[in-house]
Parts: C-alpha cells; structure tokens; sequence
C-alpha cells in the first residue's frame, strides 16, 4: 500500500465467518478480480487477512483478526483494526468506505455473513463522496 491508513475496528464475528476468512480466495482464472489471504502472527496471536486485486497483487485491504482466547481454535474471533490504501487511483477512501468494501467484497468472495452488519446495496462502492466527479 502506498498510502495506508489504520484504524480500530472492534467488530465480533462468527467461528463460521472466522474459517471462511482464514481459507481465503484463490483466484480460478482472470475473471476472479481478488484474492484473499491470511497470514498468522504468531507472536501477537492474531490473523492478518489481505484482500488484494488478483491481477496486480496491490493489497487494498488488511483485516487484524484476534481470534477469541488468542488462539485461532475457534470461538469466534474480532476484527480489531483495518488497514486500506487510501488513494484508490486518485479517489480518497475514507475509513467508513473502506469498511464497507471490504465487508461487501468478503461477503460476496467468502459467504461471509458479519451478523453484527447491515446488508450493504452494492451501490454504496460508488456513492461517497470521494467516487463523485471532481471530488478530488
């Protein structure tokens, strides 16, 4: 990332959703757009998960992960922070954009559910206010 912003999240999730993001998405042939994978930090004890454009191999999107009791056994798990590219070929991603694209795009690649979200309109990728015309 070249121009990466952190921030907390704090976001429970499921065991179910927890395995779906640790398995990852390998992309079958061009027209799988991303790849999802995960990295286990063994001194923190948490999971990185790092939704990339497949094509390009650019990171947009990192997930902290800390699985429930510090171990990735099972028990759930909570999103602590996300980390994104914040220049998107010149359109700024705010935090809650980010948020929203990453748990549209895992959804849609992972089945994940996030109960703890709202269903998002897939429209919302194109209606911030960094995506409008002459916005930035």
């Amino acid at each position: 990332m070249q121009e990466p912003a952190t921030a907390p999240w704090g976001l429970s999730i499921s065991d179910t959703d927890l395995r779906k993001l640790k398995a990852g998405f390998k992309p079958q042939d061009q027209d799988d757009k991303w790849r999802v994978s995960a990295t286990e930090q063994s001194q923190s004890g948490t999971i990185s998960i790092h939704i990339a454009r497949s094509g390009t191999g650019i990171e947009l999107y990192r997930l902290i992960v800390k699985p429930s009791g510090g171990d990735s056994s099972g028990s759930g798990a909570k999103i602590e922070a996300i980390t994104w590219e914040q220049n998107k070929g010149g359109i700024r991603m705010s935090e809650e954009q980010a948020k929203k694209e990453a748990v549209m795009t895992t959804r849609n690649l992972l089945n994940c559910d996030f109960e703890m979200l709202p269903e998002y309109d897939f429209s919302v990728i194109w209606d911030y206010p960094g995506a409008r015309l002459g916005a930035n």
